[in-house]
């Protein structure tokens, strides 16, 4: 039986058996994912799947100052950016540990970025099977984390794979499990295109997957970063040869993918980057087709010229039933409607650009000097002490600052509320669940005052 519709039943039809409601209201991801690409059921198909953020499990605090990341999980492992942050991650020497995630580990080329890390590793490292679709593969590979990092990308759907179960559901699965994990930080790696006014489904679940990060997890950090270039980009099909630039006057500022992750290290350890969207884009404010000259003549060269609209949306239609694994879609193509450039700080709260984190990143110039040998980088553990020393100077500013306010009368108020009790009554009453059983260690000064009979759990006292 198909969707419940009034029109269609015949009165005695009216009395709804299960199946009926079961249509009406669907309680889990169906096994096959209907329609073309499978967003014709759009997002409340899994209005029963996702969690709901304003539920906060007994065990939860809000951490106001996460720790800086030792033990790091990266999903997309394999991928372009992902790789290269796995590699940077390995050359920080404060971060203790890095778990690489994949969907088939089994299929691991030996030629691969990921797998030359594998080898170079040792212990410090971890390869883990993971489909971010599957929530109880998300909890192992995160499970005992720090810090989660997000960095999936892809454009060619297939069943079961589509962008909406990908971007929206699994970016759902990372920031709800980094709660139920106690992990203290989530990046959520998106680029400056994802919007919900774009007609490519690909732009916009990755839009909506920002989305499902921010509200699943308030303190995540969400890097958006231009388009990204660099030695070694995974051209596809003819990519690797031509380049038919549709949509070529759309201004964009590409980020080199060394400057993208080393971004991202960086606020896995930075005070800043709690709570804050930080967009990426690099210093070149450029055209579609500059961009494409460009990184054909300081990267791999490749033939880049105009190419019409219509023609390229018509390949792009019958390319994925001609083609597993096509060279591009109509996704791919809409990408490159509108522009991919840094926003307005003012345009929303806690919005902030390469600044607020003191990085300056390269332009292409520089980058392809950098990946050619020509010119060193210095490595980010250096400049990180730097910053470290930013970050303390500041925070002594702040309480310089407060001391001077107290002198007037001025206190800042503080983020628990309280009535100044000291009986401990206070502590046990901001307590969600007051039982010992969720919680890691015993309240520090918690005690019920003399004048109550009946006290509650024991290991309180």
């Amino acid at each position: 039986r198909g969707y419940w519709a009034p029109a269609a039943h015949s009165p005695e039809c009216l009395f709804l058996d299960r199946k009926d409601l079961y249509n009406m209201y669907p309680a889990k991801k169906p096994k096959v994912t209907a329609g073309e690409y499978g967003y014709q059921r759009m997002s409340h198909w899994c209005v029963f799947v996702t969690p709901n953020p304003c539920v906060r499990m007994p065990h939860e605090r809000r951490r106001l100052n996460p720790k800086k990341a030792e033990v790091v999980t990266v999903f997309g492992a394999t991928g372009y950016l992902g790789a290269r942050i796995v590699k940077e991650l390995l050359a920080h020497p404060e971060i203790k540990q890095v778990r690489a995630t994949t969907r088939y580990p089994t299929l691991l080329d030996p030629k691969s970025d990921l797998a030359k890390l594998l080898d170079e590793g040792g212990d410090r490292i971890e390869l883990h099977e993971c489909d971010v679709t599957d929530r109880i593969q998300v909890n192992v590979a995160a499970n005992g984390a720090d810090c989660l990092i997000h960095a999936i990308d892809y454009h060619a759907e297939y069943t079961g794979n589509s962008h909406l179960e990908t971007f929206l559901i699994g970016a759902t699965n990372v920031a709800w499990t980094a709660r139920q994990v106690r992990a203290e930080r989530v990046i959520y790696c998106n680029g400056l295109d994802a919007t919900f006014a774009s007609e490519s489904n690909y732009v916009d679940h990755r839009a909506r997957g920002e989305d499902a990060v921010a509200a699943n997890f308030p303190d995540a950090t969400l890097l958006r970063f231009g388009p990204l270039y660099g030695a070694g980009y995974r051209y596809r099909g003819l990519g690797r040869f031509i380049y038919p630039c549709v949509y070529s006057r759309t201004r964009v500022q590409p980020t080199w993918v060394g400057d993208a992750a080393r971004i991202t290290v960086r606020a896995a350890r930075a005070s800043r980057a709690v709570r804050m969207k930080i967009d990426c884009g690099g210093p070149e404010n450029i055209s579609h087709i500059e961009f494409m000259q460009k990184m054909a003549k300081h990267f791999e060269p490749r033939i880049v010229f105009p190419f019409y609209k219509g023609l390229a949306m018509l390949f792009g239609r019958f390319l994925p039933w001609l083609v597993p694994n096509p060279w591009f879609d109509d996704n791919w193509i809409l990408t490159w409607e509108l522009d991919q450039v840094n926003r307005s700080p003012a345009m929303f709260d806690r919005l902030a650009s390469w600044e607020k984190l003191e990085y300056r990143p390269h332009t292409m110039e520089e980058a392809a000097a950098i990946e050619r040998g020509e010119a060193e980088v210095v490595p980010l553990h250096v400049l990180d002490k730097e910053y470290e020393q930013s970050e303390l100077a500041e925070k002594e500013a702040f309480k310089q600052e407060e001391a001077e306010a107290a002198k007037m009368g001025i206190h800042r108020g503080k983020a628990e509320p309280g009535y100044g009790r000291s009986d401990g009554m206070e502590t046990l009453a901001n307590e969600i669940y007051p039982g010992s059983q969720f919680r890691v260690q015993p309240l520090q000064g918690a005690k019920y005052p003399d004048t109550v009979k009946k006290p509650g759990p024991q290991s309180l006292l």
